[in-house]
């Protein structure tokens, strides 16, 4: 590609199929502008930097994870809104590791932009959990609760960590832990099961 042609649009675009083709969150200006035909400094004329770069790279991941979660809960609400919801989840992580990785890099550093930019993530979660009624402060905790789960399966099952019981589906495991959080939220909504708050006075 000539230099001449060259937009931070086709940048953004080429950084994230190298994210997505290396599986890797990391960006290399080196490799990218390798990948476009094109010398490293060429691609100063359009980003500033590799960070500038990077959050145009998460913003992107960021609407394609909202979008994917979005289709896959149309039209449901509730417990099957909540199982399509982890559904999904795990396809684009596997789908997407570079992607899913780079997403859940931002949060450990001091970059406030990128994680007002993450903040769309919550808000599938959320919409689904307002229609069990939950006050504020219980969505609050049922969706880290709920999003802790489905990372943990994705962290375990990228880390080779359930190399045992092979023989065992690892799918019907992640709708075990799925059925377990919606039988604590259902047993919080009916009073069944106190919250901590509760257990603790």
């Amino acid at each position: 590609m000539s230099a001449k042609g060259l937009s931070k649009e086709i940048i953004v675009a080429e950084a994230v199929a190298c994210v997505a083709d290396t599986g890797q969150p990391l960006i290399s200006l080196h490799e990218l502008a390798r990948r476009l035909g094109i010398k490293t400094p060429s691609l100063y004329n359009h980003i500033k930097n590799t960070r500038e770069l990077r959050n145009e790279v998460f913003r992107c991941a960021i609407d394609r994870f909202v979008e994917n979660q979005r289709a896959a809960t149309q039209g449901k609400q509730k417990d099957e809104a909540v199982r399509a919801f982890a559904e999904a989840y795990h396809t684009f992580a596997v789908e997407n590791k570079g992607l899913y990785r780079l997403i859940m890099s931002i949060p450990s550093e001091e970059d406030e932009q990128a994680k007002e930019m993450a903040l769309p993530l919550l808000d599938t979660v959320v919409d689904i959990l307002e229609e069990y009624g939950l006050s504020e402060e219980r969505i609050a905790h049922w969706q880290r609760v709920f999003r802790a789960i489905l990372h943990g399966f994705i962290s375990q099952e990228d880390l080779g960590y359930f190399y045992h019981y092979t023989s065992t589906d690892l799918k019907k495991s992640r709708e075990i832990a799925v059925q377990c959080f919606l039988d604590g939220l259902h047993a919080e909504l009916s009073g069944g099961a106190p919250s901590a708050e509760k257990r603790q006075a």
